[in-house]
């Protein structure tokens, strides 16, 4: 490999010329949204703090530090770095969406409607915020704006996995249970291992009495998503239900062995002993 900028030059452009733009560099910025979309989320850090230091007011740095703290959940540190991003660039709805993302996490319900507010007035058409906010207020059972924004975010991406299984579980909590089945049937068949709506879709049959399509959703979960432990929980109690202790028994067995300390498998394997 070369070992000097005169041979890395010779050897990126081989013929010969002169240079008049100073030095060849990399572009740290490219270089970090190159990294944050593999994976590789502190090279992506160090990358856009490099930006900042040598560009302080470029929003566009700010905004990636933002996104990157909120994808690992250091939400103060992405609070701080998705308000420097508005501050500089106050009509950038990418950057009020996420801020309400940090808000519904930290459970500021308020303050999420008003930043996912802020996104739509800067793009009405924007169906992430349209889905972000129709959950907040699906949450705080306002099913009426849940119902308007979530529709509006359909309309705008029929196909969307997440939409889908949003309106099912609206559907869901006013129990609404054939539409609900529908809507999260949808969103598995959008995306198979999709282990919310997998698991929802399965307490939706049971709701319905539908126990053989519950069992079969259940275990669905169990296959496509091993790691979700409400699949396992709520197999167990539909057998319960059924007065069939040996079978919830074996499933809370197959939970523990991979996940040994799950307390609640272990409670329940204690009360059918």
């Amino acid at each position: 490999a070369p070992a000097t900028t005169a041979e890395r030059v010779a050897r990126a452009i081989p013929f010969k010329g002169r240079l008049f733009q100073g030095a060849f560099q990399r572009n740290a910025f490219t270089y970090g949204v190159a990294m944050f979309q593999d994976g590789y989320l502190a090279q992506a850090e160090d990358a856009f703090q490099e930006v900042i230091a040598a560009r302080p007011d470029d929003p566009e740095a700010y905004y990636n530090l933002g996104t990157l703290n909120l994808r690992t959940e250091h939400l103060p540190e992405a609070r701080r770095f998705l308000e420097q991003t508005v501050k500089l660039k106050p009509n950038y709805p990418e950057a009020w969406n996420n801020l309400g993302m940090i808000s519904a996490q930290e459970g500021d319900a308020d303050a999420a409607i008003s930043n996912f507010q802020q996104a739509l007035q800067l793009r009405p058409a924007y169906d992430i915020a349209l889905l972000n906010l129709g959950n907040v207020y699906r949450r705080r059972k306002d099913f009426g704006k849940a119902e308007e924004y979530l529709t509006q975010a359909l309309d705008l991406r029929p196909d969307d996995p997440d939409i889908n299984y949003s309106v099912g579980m609206l559907h869901a909590q006013q129990g609404q249970l054939q539409p609900a089945a529908q809507y999260l049937q949808r969103a598995i068949q959008l995306r198979p291992a999709y282990s919310e709506a997998l698991n929802n879709l399965g307490i939706v049959f049971v709701r319905m009495q539908d126990y053989a399509e519950a069992e079969e959703q259940f275990k669905t979960g169990i296959r496509l998503a091993p790691e979700n432990d409400q699949a396992y929980l709520n197999l167990a109690r539909l057998y319960i239900m059924q007065n069939d202790k040996d079978k919830a028994r074996q499933v809370l067995l197959e939970l523990l062995h991979i996940q040994p300390n799950n307390s609640t498998a272990l409670q329940a394997l204690d009360v059918l002993r």
